[in-house]
């Protein structure tokens, strides 16, 4: 992206309009029963390059009440690309370096007084009429979703120690009044601040933000270290503060620029029975866990709002490609720098894999050991990955094709394969007969759920790729373009080339044949 950072959410939509990756629907769409179908179609028959946000400017209910503000999604993870502009990059590989620059050289938030996310302002009896159902939150998988909810940047502060987090959580509807805090009990905002007021004996102030600019959102998706201010860290992506400016009914601050807080309260004692919801491993979540009710305090928002709508569910969906976008950065970042891994290239987190579960890291090997050092690496940072693959450096870790070829012929199971134990499951639903309670859902059994350590890269000279060189395929894509034909999308490897196991008397061998002298062969001694 050349020149500075956007400057709010609106700003951004008009960059992805300018790429063509902005479709506006100003037909009217129902968004219990048509909004997110419309969306699973592009992400179950559109290529991730192709695939566009979505903005619906015509917006109505099943109940016929047509709702004023509009509603925008896929648009920060729904393709490589999109996130890439999402955080500043012209292209995806960028995001790696972006990302290092902004942990390296992370900037404080500014205090502001004034906010466009405060134009608008329901609280009190305003709040009683407007309510949370004023907001357009879609039901996402329509047939299946026990309700309807906003999955957002949660902000909350530990009321002891004053630490900041903001997590990427979902607040489920109950009433217009309240929500169901969507948050497991191992993640920050449960784990330490929720506990922190349990202690205090009051409840947990939160601020839901949507519409927040990129940056905002993968900070809070990206489960930085506890401490670190992720919003100092956004501030580190835009290359200039976050201002913020305080909420109206709560202690604390959120995005200036924001199209929509919701202001409210985590109860310490009450909590509520959920209902089916769709989460990314791609099933429903159907145990209707009991879980912490927010009180809703206040909704602000700026005039003519956006509610941003992250679909979350069934692979490729919207909050896959973030966890996808986030895991790829934080794992680069964790293998190349602070393990001091030069030799890590690239880490693709495939969306199929829900942006958790299947990691793949390309890397050149200056020696035999390194492939199985950067795999125990990787399964030290995150306790919840499963299948962790390492690749040679002409493998494109993004291409399932190919990765599923080096593991069918660049590594043997009996001395290249680990079965790691002690893992976290997080929603992984084949490791639910393991689970005896809540408590146990992110360490089930006796050791942890389990993960696959796979070094599927060559261990020694191999013969050539079985294509031809790369003049010959150059030839022909030149002729294949003078004659007009389809558009090509090449696969990384699109030509051969040699691995160790040939010479140049193959190689002159090679060249005979392609002159027409098929019977040039090499003489071997004794025969």
């Amino acid at each position: 992206m050349a020149g500075e950072y956007f400057s709010d959410f609106r700003d951004y939509l008009k960059a992805l309009e300018a790429r063509g990756k902005l479709h506006t629907w100003t037909r009217p769409v129902n968004k219990d029963s048509e909004l997110m179908p419309l969306m699973r179609l592009q992400y179950r028959g559109i290529a991730d390059d192709q695939r566009q946000a979505f903005l619906y400017e015509n917006v109505f209910d099943s109940r016929g009440k047509k709702h004023d503000l509009r509603v925008a999604t896929g648009v920060y993870g729904s393709s490589r690309e999109i996130a890439a502009l999402g955080l500043g990059c012209e292209q995806p590989l960028e995001i790696y370096e972006k990302w290092r620059n902004a942990l390296a050289k992370p900037i404080e938030p500014r205090r502001v007084t004034s906010a466009p996310v405060q134009e608008i302002v329901y609280s009190g009896e305003e709040l009683k009429k407007f309510g949370v159902t004023g907001l357009p939150a879609p039901v996402e998988e329509p047939g299946f979703s026990g309700g309807i909810r906003a999955t957002a940047p949660f902000i909350t502060v530990d009321p002891q120690s004053g630490v900041r987090n903001v997590g990427m959580y979902s607040g489920h509807f109950r009433s217009d009044h309240h929500l169901i805090a969507g948050i497991a009990p191992v993640h920050h905002a449960m784990l330490y601040h929720h506990r922190s007021a349990v202690r205090n004996k009051e409840p947990l102030p939160v601020a839901i933000v949507l519409g927040s600019l990129p940056d905002v959102t993968f900070v809070s998706a990206a489960n930085l270290p506890y401490g670190v201010d992720e919003l100092a860290v956004a501030g580190g992506i835009r290359g200039r503060p976050v201002d913020v400016v305080q909420c109206k009914t709560i202690p604390l601050e959120v995005p200036a620029e924001a199209e929509i807080i919701i202001e409210g309260e985590i109860s310490i004692e009450r909590k509520e029975r959920g209902e089916p919801f769709s989460d990314y491993p791609g099933y429903l979540m159907v145990e209707r866990e009991f879980r912490s009710v927010i009180e809703v305090k206040a909704i602000t928002m700026r005039r003519n709002a956006i509610f941003t709508a992250i679909l979350v569910g069934l692979p490729p969906s919207e909050s896959n490609g973030i966890s996808r976008t986030c895991r790829e950065m934080m794992l680069y970042n964790f293998l190349r720098y602070s393990c001091a891994m030069p030799e890590v290239l690239e880490v693709a987190c495939p969306e199929m894999g829900g942006g958790w579960n299947w990691w793949v890291i390309r890397m050149s090997k200056s020696h035999p050991s390194k492939p199985r050092q950067a795999l125990h690496a990787a399964s030290g940072m995150d306790p919840t990955s499963k299948m962790i693959i390492v690749v040679d450096e002409d493998i494109d870790p993004k291409d399932p094709d190919m990765v599923m070829w080096a593991m069918s012929f660049a590594m043997q199971p009996h001395q290249d394969v680990e079965i790691s134990t002690g893992r976290s499951p997080l929603l992984d639903p084949s490791a639910h007969s393991l689970m005896r309670g809540r408590e146990e859902r992110s360490f089930p059994g006796a050791v942890g759920c389990s993960g696959l350590l796979i070094d599927a890269t060559r261990k020694g000279p191999f013969p050539p790729v079985g294509l031809p060189k790369k003049s010959y395929m150059e030839q022909a894509l030149k002729i294949w373009q003078e004659a007009e034909m389809p558009k090509l999308n090449l696969k990384t490897p699109w030509y051969g080339y040699p691995l160790g196991l040939w010479d140049d008397e193959d190689d002159r061998l090679a060249e005979k044949v392609v002159q027409g002298d098929y019977f040039q062969h090499k003489e071997v001694k004794g025969h």
